[in-house]
């Protein structure tokens, strides 16, 4: 199947992709490498190969830990299927349903859902890719470019 990532990204856990399947799916997937290489297996995950021409890259190594786990746990999940500037938020009802079923949750669930009763954009919130990018850039140490004629463009570089 072939994919078309919008954003690529490495957080604490190696890199991770957001993009479209061919019907039009929205996926993801993580244990890759940003460039081409083969594994012993002769599965080949390089994401940038597979990544939109102007696709959203960033690097969280050398990140904050506190801010960008702050933002992966609490911040909103980005959906390339919204427009650059698109949010879908997660809905009144839905935050009510969580407030209530929060007293039984455990482990990343309840996280999730007290999140969910914050007003800024929560983790069951959706957004554009250049609204993620924008929040993004507020993580003290993200390393932000675009994929540009097949190869990763840093910003400052």
């Amino acid at each position: 199947m072939m994919y078309r990532w919008h954003v690529v990204g490495r957080g604490l856990a190696g890199w991770h992709v957001c993009g479209v399947d061919a019907d039009g799916n929205s996926v993801s997937g993580s244990g890759g490498d940003l460039e081409d290489r083969s594994w012993p297996s002769g599965f080949c995950a390089g994401y940038v190969s597979e990544a939109v021409e102007g696709a959203l890259v960033y690097d969280g190594e050398e990140a904050d830990d506190g801010a960008f786990i702050d933002f992966v746990v609490s911040g909103p999940m980005v959906d390339p299927k919204l427009s650059p500037d698109g949010v879908r938020r997660f809905g009144e009802t839905e935050r009510r349903t969580a407030a209530r079923m929060l007293v039984g949750l455990q482990g990343a669930y309840a996280v999730m859902a007290a999140a969910a009763q914050d007003e800024r954009y929560g983790g069951l919130d959706s957004v554009g890719v250049g609204v993620y990018e924008r929040l993004l850039r507020g993580v003290p140490g993200v390393k932000i470019g675009h994929v540009r004629g097949g190869k990763v463009v840093w910003e400052g570089a």
